[in-house]
């Protein structure tokens, strides 16, 4: 940056003035600085002229016509915004003539015009947070509406206030925009005698840090009440989140605030990230707050929608009072006026012309295998003399091929051998090249189709999904194209690969192996024989007698136990169901009613091979046969409940994966379904031992253990796909987000991947619901701070025990760095296994984990952006989800060239 010291305001230095003979014509230079966001009409310089009346005529150097002159005062103006990185000196050549006699006295004035790079110019348009434009209503770029406040206390004290704050005025609102980060603060200035009172009470009360949580919407939201009268105490700085003189500093309020006495209270709202128009609901709950005398024991609850209005076409700013200086069809932001420029224009206000070439995509929405694309090569500012097309395969590594001359291209159908890299290449009539691409990336086929050509129906019975490439998959105990076959004889299980053990001719089960035996044959395989009449005989009566005098002892025995049981599972239940406290109370009333419909019978449950083992129990492949529905693969899930914790983790589980589903809006031809990236629950085993809950099978298994066997062959390996495993895990947060839920485990341990290579969010045994007091104590009973996931937690949860949406963001961080290093254990530097106490002085030090061998440079930045000590500069789910797509897309715009694009970025 040149001359810091004058950037943001102009200066004039005039560097030399020297008189000369020219051609018979005097002769005059000099030299000027303006810094580069000089406005409009910005007086540049002034030439002193004789008392003899003279005309200035402006002949050339004024490229793009960025200046202008008086033609009698001699006054040179700015006259379209400036740009240094487009051009930093102009010599402008002016002409002055006597007005009396303009062949005599003449002379030339050279004027050289020297702009100032300026830090934060010209502004940034952030695509993340791009505001729409509102054609009707009152102009106001962040839109809040019906705000509601109720208070109480036990003697009696009632607070209801309902204001319409959509048209926020100046006197009373600040709005300052942080644009790279998409972020909206929003500044309450109290002077009213009510809420002065109100806010006198709370703060009285030490209630400061007021956390605010969405009802819809991805946006976080917090507010903190700033008294104006208390200084922060360096010895006890945790009792106010931030003062006053903390806020003058940041620039956060109305300057004209900071000396008038009359606001004696300051609410400062963090909209956090704001780049959608829907409407967010806020809602605010603090309860028993103990307030002094003679107000007691307070409850509050507030209310309000706001959402991102967007301003008028060419208008910006937060009460869109700003004028936008864009021109030729280009784009305003409505943070900071930022232009986004259409192809051929550049410059601050994109009204500099410059040689481009576009491509016009159609049809601009989802495309498919076997459907139609229709590119048009469009110059701008360019005299063409030819338009080529070019293609090079997304399959091979070979180079470019010639397809046509011509403007117009069309790909029909679009076939997997048609996805690639389309370039039009533009020659212009003084023999320069100009080129554009297009990267076409179509995987998908439409919907009922299936093969690499997608030219195969997909016609599959039983409920049962259709793969891209291998067509019906078909459930254990199916086989045939559309899964309309058992298996053959002496066959079982998955595609009918197991064979069976049974032996003397038993039929055996498709589904799961079990041996059917014939009435005479007994034992696993029916390999033994069974007893003659007469002993079975003896046995019945003898089996009878026992019967008589014990089933009464039983059946009070049984009576007994369940009753107990049921005490205890209310006593464990009762605590997880406190912490719970769901925005839907009726939910956690009625959860035992709830329940009913979850509940399985052992009997209907057949049991196959172990899965996996784990910390609070171990997974076993099974089959569930329900009266009257087809039998279904599941995994079970079953839990050592004898410890209190894991009690607790268990039922914590369960009810989270029955919420989930009461709470999800998708549907499968016309019934409720749980959220395509989280796993599906098939029922629950609640009343007999052992616990179990059971679970959607995944036959590819963990993330982890996937990633590990990926190690085999590291050529193998696919980053589009692995980045689409983690695009479903960001919106399986999206929905735990949604619903207010926290799940305080992601790992790739806890990520099970579906036919169709589908990434699915499971093991909720640590969910919490973020409508809860997110401040939890630490536990160490029975070790259990030991088995806290300390490698994935976020630092504010192992410091302070605080979870929320964004620690699942720091999670997820972790979890990426997984996926770039194919499963290897995160490793910190210092202990490889480090304490709570090394984790936080390691993270409060700014220690993270390195980047992986094979990690590129952006991704490691998104991983990095994960763990940002504030949990609001973190990205949210949805903008991982973006950020994600885009790697996807940039590796598929390197074709084959991925791999070791991928490696070598530094």
């Amino acid at each position: 940056m040149i001359y810091p010291w004058i950037s943001g305001m102009l200066c004039f230095q005039y560097i030399l003035t020297l008189s000369s003979m020219v051609g018979g014509m005097a002769s005059i230079n000099t030299a000027v600085f303006v810094p580069e966001n000089a406005l409009v009409g910005t007086v540049v310089a002034r030439h002193n002229t004789s008392l003899q009346p003279v005309i200035y005529r402006l002949l050339n150097g004024n490229d793009y016509e960025r200046f202008s002159i008086a033609e009698r005062q001699g006054v040179v103006e700015v006259a379209n915004p400036l740009d240094f990185q487009i051009q930093s000196t102009y010599q402008l050549q002016i002409r002055i003539d006597n007005e009396r006699n303009l062949a005599k006295n003449a002379s030339l004035w050279t004027l050289t015009v020297h702009v100032l790079d300026v830090s934060g110019y010209p502004p940034y348009y952030n695509k993340t947070c791009e505001t729409p434009e509102r054609s009707s209503g009152l102009p106001r770029l962040i839109e809040f509406t019906d705000l509601l406040l109720n208070g109480s206390s036990r003697n009696g004290l009632k607070i209801s206030n309902k204001t319409d704050i959509v048209n926020v005025k100046k006197s009373t609102a600040y709005f300052s925009v942080t644009n790279d980060i998409c972020e909206v603060n929003v500044t309450f200035g109290i002077k009213h005698v009510q809420d002065v009172a109100v806010a006198h009470v709370m703060s009285k009360a030490g209630v400061h840090n007021l956390t605010l949580c969405c009802v819809a919407g991805d946006n976080k939201v917090s507010a903190i009440l700033i008294d104006r009268d208390w200084v922060r105490e360096p010895d006890i700085p945790f009792l106010l989140p931030m003062a006053f003189s903390e806020l003058v500093a940041s620039k956060g309020l109305n300057a004209m605030w900071v000396d008038n006495e009359r606001y004696s209270y300051f609410v400062l709202v963090k909209l956090g990230i704001l780049k959608t128009a829907t409407p967010v609901t806020i809602k605010l709950v603090l309860t028993k707050v103990m307030a002094s005398a003679p107000y007691g024991e307070l409850n509050f609850t507030g209310q309000t929608t706001v959402k991102l209005a967007g301003c008028p076409q060419g208008k910006y700013g937060a009460y869109c009072d700003k004028n936008c200086i864009c021109k030729n069809d280009a784009r305003c932001h409505g943070f900071n006026g930022a232009c986004l420029c259409a192809p051929g224009w550049k410059g601050v206000a994109c009204d500099i012309p410059t040689p481009a070439v576009a491509i016009d995509v159609r049809p601009e929405g989802n495309m498919y295998i076997t459907g139609n694309v229709s590119l048009q090569c469009r110059p701008v500012h360019i005299n063409a003399s030819s338009m080529t097309w070019w293609f090079r395969a997304s399959r091979n590594n070979s180079s470019k091929i010639f397809i046509q001359t011509s403007r117009n291209f069309s790909i029909s159908p679009i076939l997997p051998e048609t996805n690639g890299v389309y370039t039009c290449e533009v020659t212009t009539s003084d023999g320069h090249t100009l080129e554009r691409n297009y990267v076409l990336d179509v995987m998908e086929c439409p919907p009922g189709l299936h093969g690499e050509r997608c030219d195969r129906p997909c016609d599959c019975l039983h409920n049962v999904g259709c793969d891209r490439w291998a067509g019906c998959v078909c459930e254990a105990g199916w086989t045939g194209p559309t899964c309309n076959m058992s298996c053959p004889a002496g066959t079982f299980g998955t595609n009918c690969k197991q064979q069976c053990r049974c032996e003397n001719g038993a039929e055996c089960n498709p589904f799961n192996g079990t041996c059917i035996c014939p009435h005479d044959l007994t034992g696993e395989y029916c390999k033994g024989k069974q007893r003659s009449p007469f002993h079975r005989t003896q046995d019945t009566l003898q089996y009878f007698t026992i019967l008589v005098f014990i089933l009464p002892v039983v059946v009070v025995a049984c009576i007994v136990m369940r009753r107990k049981r049921k005490f205890l599972k209310e006593q464990h239940q009762q605590p997880v169901h406190e912490e719970l406290q769901l925005v839907d109370v009726n939910h956690q009333q009625n959860m035992a009613d709830t329940l009913v419909p979850w509940e399985r019978d052992p009997q209907y449950l057949t049991l196959g091979n172990l899965v996996g083992v784990g910390t609070f129990g171990h997974v076993v492949e099974g089959t569930l046969h329900l009266p009257g529905e087809l039998p279904v693969r599941v995994a079970v899930k079953i839990v050592d409940t004898n410890a209190e914790y894991v009690q607790a983790d268990f039922n914590r589980e369960m009810d989270m994966l029955i919420y989930l589903y009461d709470r999800s809006l998708h549907t499968k031809e016309g019934e409720k379904v749980m959220h395509p990236n989280i796993i599906q629950l098939y029922g629950v085993v609640t009343l007999s031992d052992p616990k179990r809950i059971i679970l959607e099978f995944a036959p590819h298994g963990d993330l982890q253990m996937y990633l590990k066997r990926l190690r085999d062959d590291i050529n193998a390996v696919n980053w589009a796909t692995l980045f689409g495993l983690a695009i479903g895990v960001s919106k399986a947060l999206q929905e735990l987000e949604r619903v207010t839920i926290v799940h305080r485990d992601v790992a790739a341990r806890n990520v099970v991947i579906t036919d169709g290579m589908v990434a699915k969010l499971a093991d909720f045994g640590l969910a919490r619901d973020v409508y809860t007091n997110t401040v939890y104590e630490h536990t160490n009973h029975h070790g259990r701070d030991e088995l806290l996931p300390l490698k994935w937690m976020a630092l504010e949860s192992i410091r302070d025990g605080i979870y929320s949406c964004q620690s699942d963001v720091w999670s997820f961080g972790v979890m990426l760095w997984e996926i770039a290093s194919l499963g290897e254990e995160p490793r910190y530097p210092g202990p490889f296994r480090p304490n709570c106490c090394q984790m936080v002085n390691m993270l409060r030090q700014g220690n993270r984990m390195e980047k992986p061998e094979q990690c590129s440079i952006d991704l490691y930045r998104l991983m990095c952006q994960c763990w940002y000590d504030a949990s609001d500069h973190r990205p949210t789910a949805a903008q991982l989800e973006e950020r994600l797509a885009e790697l996807v897309r940039e590796v598929g715009d390197c074709a084959d060239d991925c791999v070791t694009v991928w490696e070598s970025t530094v």
